[in-house]
């Protein structure tokens, strides 16, 4: 191109930049103006990707200044644009020396062209990219505006608006803050009582105490896992061909008690991607690895395996690199990234932490693919710390009555003599002398003496046995050597019953002159005797079928005072076939401290089935007792006193039953828990390889890697294990430029509508600059001072006056910054999906505060699922929940990710398909028509109009009390008008038209409070419908 020509294409050229070039003032910044540009346009060809880049020439990287080109012109030299090559290929009218080429689809605008000369004009300085180098804490601006700032973030917020002549917004209204901050921190509006409080709290802090109430609440961490769980692509199928459910939710349930606890963002890495890996961990631990257990799977007829475990390590990378790391990793499966410099080769060592898992590619379809794990659900895990610590008080009340009682050690004299001195058995072989042995009952085999190897026998050679159909017993009475009671004293007789043919009922009678005295085990089939009376005492369930069992019955429970003398007994029993045998007494009549020393007599009173004692106890009892050590002869003591000893059994009884059965609880509970996904090692890690242009089955074995990061970033600290452990333990170190960045932005944005960086998952070339780059690094050098309190970094941002201003519009700002990105006024954006229907179940007086548990299935259109179904699935049919089950929060809705929930796909909830870590946000028509007939939000409407009948009042009463349930404010005369002429009109139309009440009315399944005039119901209820498809009402303000 010849001089004239030139000059008069960048004279044209700057005439066309003046209207639109930006930072007149500002010195050129390379990260902010000009990597933007080189990225967009130029590293296609001349960027990261060396398969891709053309005349090996590279744009990325700092040598571009003073890089002399073999033409012999230098590519960009400082402080000389005109002597550039790089600025003459931009900006030149030939064709053939333009760049980027014209058939690349890409150019540069004037305004692009400007920046590039002044940045090489004014000395071409070249940075790293900005979000890979450590954030260093910056100096706090020292800007001020009396009376507004609140803490740091609005003294950065101030010195951009400041830059641009802008002027913050006032303080939003008590009424709007409170509402505001009730939905960020909880997703759910606060109620009259807490707007009223709030108004009348007039003392210093009263904001602050909302705040810190919001983030106390159980409410919070449900609310904050469902930002989580979009990133984590939380669901509850598969997500592929059947797409048939599985179950992981106690993982959702982990995420949830996280938030709650505050766990520090720190840990809370480390236990998700490797808390399987940590030493001795902890059933938590094990539950919060689910993280990466998340991922679609299949089980596909025709899949192949080694295919769909390279897809399920690619979405892991996708996952962990997007969420921790804010970069596109995923870009790298079969080429080298083209604009972050992310070789292919640093892909696949990153993709190695997740390739030694022992998972199975073919997930079977199950509800649980291996590894799973047994896990309490959060109610569960109350209920069984509740029981924990009821057991642990009372075994020390047990324990501190045992030190009150005297007792000595048993020792070895005595044994066969004082043993058959305290058990007395009556009955063996024969009935006692002088016993005239009847019978009586129903059909059957009649009772019988047997032995043999056809029958069972306990002791002796004989035992007693009898079939019956129904009730039948055999008995004797007028025994010549009856049987003395004492007090304490314990009738035992030994059973068997059939395992084939149990009886339903069994029963002892004893006789001293009376048959009243009777025990029963099993159904209350027997009718003798008045129930639980001493004429007829359940002594529990059947035992055990196939073996020889002892029953065992206090004399006090069945009525035999001391002194009474037994002359009969009768075995008794509803149907089956038993066998009876040994029967008789064991008397504690003179147990002393001498009788506690012999240690054949301590052991037959402690003998009290046929399983005999505890093993521990009898090897302790066998041990000579100057060989015994303390542990020893502290459980003989306590099992004699606590479980043998008639004299003190009576002391210890109600705590045993209370104990015996807070410890069954327990043992029901654990049989019952659910089960959970969760990440598990091969012993012997896999060998990883570069894959050829990302083919599974093309892997390059002259390119072995090993687990480790992207080269650009930290290294791991020296000790860090080449696995997932190392892998989360570098995350957060705190030299890591990108994760206290990423974290903080996605925070940032959960309150705003948009992070400080608006590409919250690109934090790469392609990504956008910070609107506030200084108060970015500061919230992540805060966010790690902090010890990553999560809480600590939400207080913070609530607290600031930037986010508690007004969200009016102002003409100056909004024609200087009609995107709010500089933050002149505080944040309104619609609602989330899960906020619009958790808010209006809210309203509506409907919603199940539960928190945790399985998934719930609410009302949705019918056919839904059978239109991406298959036969076989067990989700091909939608099965709708009833009861409680269909007002919980949203984040228990079931999730189907082939169709998940449409009321959260119309408000633009992902399909958890993938890691989603930004929101799209829409406004559609099919939003208004859902919040006006959906069922969910028209039985709300009628939950919120049952509310406002149920307070005594006039109209205009009740319609400022509407009002304010749903916009936290009291309507202005206007709005009031508008109101009372639309109830007015319903009500018209309602009295007019009955039939058309009812059919209103009975949308939903909640009840309608008795006694509540229909066609009023109905007129409140579209009145409140109509209140709850405000603008004001489905938006943040």
């Amino acid at each position: 191109m010849n001089t004239q020509a030139r000059c008069l294409s960048l004279g044209l050229l700057f005439v066309l930049a003046v209207s639109v070039q930006a930072h007149a003032e500002d010195r050129i910044d390379y990260n902010r103006d000009i990597r933007p540009i080189l990225s967009d346009n130029c590293y296609k060809c001349h960027g990261p990707d060396g398969n891709q880049r053309q005349a090996d020439l590279r744009l990325d990287v700092a040598s571009i200044v003073g890089h002399r080109l073999e033409s012999g012109g230098t590519l960009i030299k400082a402080q000389a644009a005109s002597e550039s090559v790089l600025f003459e290929r931009v900006s030149s009218k030939d064709p053939d020396e333009l760049m980027p080429p014209r058939d690349s689809g890409n150019s540069l605008t004037a305004r692009e062209i400007v920046l590039l000369k002044r940045w090489i004009d004014q000395g071409a300085e070249w940075k790293g990219h900005w979000a890979f180098q450590t954030p260093v804490q910056p100096v706090v601006p020292g800007v001020e505006r009396k009376g507004w700032q609140a803490n740091p973030i609005d003294a950065f917020v101030l010195a951009r608006l400041q830059q641009k002549k802008l002027e913050p917004s006032p303080e939003a209204t008590r009424e709007t803050l409170i509402r505001r901050v009730s939905y960020d921190l909880t997703g759910l509006p606060p109620s009259l009582d807490e707007i009223d409080h709030f108004l009348a709290d007039q003392k210093p802090g009263a904001y602050a105490r909302v705040v810190d109430r919001l983030l106390k609440s159980s409410r919070y961490g449900e609310h904050m896992s469902r930002f989580w769980l979009d990133a984590a692509r939380y669901g509850d199928t598969h997500g592929l061909h059947l797409d048939n459910e599985r179950s992981i939710w106690p993982y959702r349930d982990w995420v949830i008690k996280a938030f709650n606890a505050n766990m520090p963002f720190d840990q809370f890495t480390v236990e998700q991607l490797a808390g399987d890996l940590l030493p001795n961990p902890s059933l938590s631990q094990l539950v919060a690895t689910g993280f990466n257990r998340c991922n679609v799977t299949t089980s596909e007829g025709g899949a192949i395996a080694d295919e769909y475990r390279f897809k399920y390590g690619v979405d892991r990378v996708e996952t962990t690199s997007t969420v921790w790391l804010g970069l596109t990793m995923g870009c790298v499966v079969c080429h080298e990234h083209k604009f972050d410099p992310i070789p292919l080769e640093e892909f696949y060592k990153f993709l190695a932490y997740f390739n030694s898992l022992t998972e199975k590619a073919m997930d079977g379809n199950a509800l649980l693919p291996p590894p799973t794990l047994k896990v309490p659900s959060i109610e569960q895990e109350k209920e069984l710390a509740q029981l924990r610590t009821a057991i642990g008080r009372t075994r020390s009340t047990i324990d501190k009555l045992l030190e009150a009682v005297a007792y000595k050690d048993p020792g070895q004299q005595k044994e066969v003599k004082s043993a058959k001195a305290r058990q007395v058995v009556w009955i063996d072989d024969t009935p006692p002398a002088g016993a005239k042995v009847m019978a009586s009952g129903d059909g059957g085999t009649r009772w019988a003496w047997v032995g043999g190897s056809d029958h069972p026998v306990h002791s002796g050679k004989l035992s007693s046995y009898r079939k019956s159909a129904g009730l039948g017993q055999h008995f004797f009475t007028g025994a010549k050597n009856g049987l003395t009671v004492a007090a304490g004293d314990t009738l035992f007789a030994w059973v068997h019953l059939d395992i084939v043919d149990p009886p339903q009922q069994i029963m002892l009678q004893f006789n001293d002159g009376t048959w009243e005295h009777r025990a029963y085990w099993g159904k209350d089939r027997i009718p003798w005797g008045r129930a639980n009376t001493v004429s007829r005492r359940r002594r529990g369930d059947l035992p055990a079928r196939g073996e020889w069992v002892r029953l065992e019955v206090p004399v006090e429970q069945v009525g035999l005072k001391p002194g009474a003398v037994i002359n009969g007994w009768a075995f008794t029993q509803f149907g089956g076939a038993v066998h009876w045998d040994t029967a008789g007494i064991v008397t504690t009549n003179g147990l002393g401290q001498r009788r506690w020393e012999s240690l054949a007599a301590w052991t037959s009173s402690v003998a009290k089935s046929s399983a005999g004692i505890p093993k521990d106890v009898a090897t302790a009892a066998r041990t000579a007792s100057d060989k015994r050590s303390a542990q020893q002869a502290q459980l003989l003591r306590r099992h004699f006193l606590v479980h043998a000893c008639r004299q003190t059994t009576r002391t210890f009884a109600p705590r045993l039953k209370s104990l015996a059965a807070a410890e069954a609880r327990v043992v029901a509970i654990n049989k019952a828990l659910p089960s959970t996904l969760v990440m598990r090692d091969m012993p012997k890690p896999r060998q990883t390889y570069v894959l050829k242009r990302g083919q599974y089955d093309m892997p390059d074995k002259t390119r072995p890697v090993q687990p480790d990061v992207p080269a650009m970033l930290p290294r791991p600290r020296g000790d860090a294990p080449p696995n997932r452990l190392g892998l989360a333990r570098w995350l957060v170190q705190p030299d890591h430029p990108l994760t206290s960045r990423v974290t903080v932005n996605r925070i940032w944005q959960q309150y705003f509508g948009t992070g400080l960086v608006r590409t919250a998952e690109d934090f790469g070339s392609q990504g956008e600059w910070p609107s506030h780059p200084r108060l970015i690094d500061w919230l992540a050098t805060e966010f790690i001072r902090s010890g990553w309190d999560v809480k600590a970094l939400h207080r913070l941002i609530v607290s600031s006056a930037t986010y508690r201003q007004s969200s009016a519009f102002r003409a100056q700002g909004q024609e200087a910054d009609p995107e709010n990105r500089l933050l002149w006024r505080g944040p309104r954006y619609r609602l989330d999906a899960e906020m619009l229907r958790d808010g209006a179940l809210a309203i509506g007086g409907l919603l199940v505060e539960r928190l945790g548990g399985k998934s719930v299935r609410p009302y949705q259109p019918d056919g839904l699922w059978r239109a991406v179904g298959y036969s076989g699935s067990n989700t091909v049919k939608f099965v709708q929940d009833h009861g409680q089950a269909l007002y919980r929060r949203s984040m228990y809705t079931f999730w189907k990710r082939t169709a998940a929930p449409p009321t959260m796909l119309t408000f633009d909830a992902p399909s958890r398909e993938s890691c989603v870590v930004r929101r799209a946000r829409t406004n559609t028509p099919l939003q208004a028509l859902l919040l006006l007939n959906d069922v969910q939000f028209v039985e709300s409407a009628r939950g919120m109009a049952q509310r406002i009948l149920s307070e005594p009042g006039s109209d205009k009463h009740r319609l400022v009390r509407g009002f304010r349930m749903v916009t936290a404010r009291r309507p202005r005369p206007a709005e009031l008008r508008i109101l009372a002429e639309t109830l007015a009109l319903h009500r018209r139309e309602y009295r007019d038209n009955p039939e058309a009440a009812t059919r209103l009315l009975a949308v939903g399944e909640a009840k309608i409070s008795k006694g509540v005039d229909a066609g009023e119901l109905a007129a409140w209820t579209v009145l409140s419908n109509l209140l709850l498809n405000l603008d004001e009402a489905i938006s943040k303000s």
